[in-house]
C-alpha cells in the first residue's frame, strides 16, 4: 500500500472543513454589520426624538482648536469657552467669557461679531458670513435628521466601554472648508457630548458640550444686537456687484 501524506478522505473532510468556516464566518461578518447598522439606526432615531421637535436649545461650551501640526502655542491659547443658544433653522448665538468676552450673534440676515474690550462690532450679511458659520448651523439644524444632509457610519473602533457612541459624518454634497464632523453622542441621555470639524487640510474644531438643555424658551430678541453707546459700527458686508 502506497504511503499516503493525509489519511483516507482527509481532503474531502478539510475541504468541508473550510468551506464551513467561510460560510461561518460570513454569517459572522454579516450578523456584525446588521448589528452595527441597527445600533446605528437606533442612534438616529433618539437623535430624531429629542429634536426633531426641538427648535430650541443651549448649552455650555468649550471650544479648541485642534491643528492637524502641533502648535507651539500653549493650549489655553487654542480654546474658549461659553455658552452656545440655538434657535431653528439659522438663528445662533455664542457668548464666549474665556479667554476674553466675546459675542457671535446671527438672527438668520445678520451677523455680530462684538468685541466689548475693543468697543467695536463687526456687522456683516449672513450671506457674506456664511461660509464661516455654515458648518455649525447646518450641523445643529440638522440634528433631527442627520441623514439628509450627511453619510453616517458609526466607529465600532470605540471601545464598548466609552460612555458615548461615536459617529462619523460626510457631507452628501461637498462643501468648500469641511471634510467631516465627527460626533460623540452620550450613551446616557443620547444628546451630543461634542462634536468636531475636520477642514479639508485635516485641521479641527472641536465643541465640548455641558449642561446641554433642549426646548427651552428662547426669545427672538436674543438672537439680535443693538450696540452699546460708544461702540464702533464697523460694517464687513461686501459690497453688491453693479447691475448690468
Amino acid at each position: 500500500m502506497p504511503f499516503q501524506i493525509f489519511p483516507k478522505n482527509f481532503l474531502k473532510t478539510y475541504l468541508c472543513f473550510l468551506a464551513g468556516l467561510f460560510l461561518l464566518s460570513g454569517w459572522n461578518g454579516t450578523s456584525a454589520q446588521a448589528q452595527e447598522n441597527g445600533d446605528l439606526n437606533l442612534i438616529l432615531a433618539k437623535l430624531k426624538d429629542r429634536f426633531a421637535a426641538s427648535k430650541t436649545f443651549q448649552a455650555d461650551y468649550v471650544r479648541e482648536i485642534v491643528p492637524k501640526i502641533a502648535s507651539k502655542l500653549p493650549p489655553s491659547a487654542l480654546q474658549a469657552e461659553g455658552q452656545l443658544f440655538f434657535l431653528f433653522p439659522n438663528k445662533l448665538r455664542l457668548d464666549q467669557k474665556k479667554p476674553r468676552p466675546e459675542q457671535l450673534i446671527c438672527n438668520g440676515d445678520k451677523v455680530w461679531w462684538y468685541l466689548p474690550e475693543e468697543k467695536t462690532v463687526n456687522v456683516y450679511r449672513l450671506k457674506d458670513y456664511y461660509q464661516q458659520i455654515k458648518p455649525i448651523i447646518d450641523f445643529l439644524s440638522g440634528l433631527g435628521g442627520l441623514d439628509k444632509n450627511f453619510s453616517i457610519r458609526q466607529d465600532v473602533t470605540i471601545s464598548e466601554e466609552a460612555p458615548f457612541h461615536q459617529l462619523i459624518l460626510k457631507p452628501k454634497n461637498p462643501q468648500p472648508d469641511l471634510q467631516q464632523v465627527m460626533v460623540r453622542i452620550s450613551k446616557a441621555t443620547f444628546l451630543p457630548m461634542e462634536f468636531t470639524f475636520d477642514n479639508l487640510m485635516g485641521d479641527g474644531i472641536r465643541f465640548r458640550l455641558n449642561r446641554l438643555q433642549t426646548k427651552v424658551l428662547l426669545a427672538a430678541s436674543r438672537f439680535e444686537f443693538t450696540p452699546p453707546e460708544g461702540t464702533r459700527v464697523v460694517s464687513q458686508s461686501l459690497p453688491s456687484p453693479p447691475r448690468k
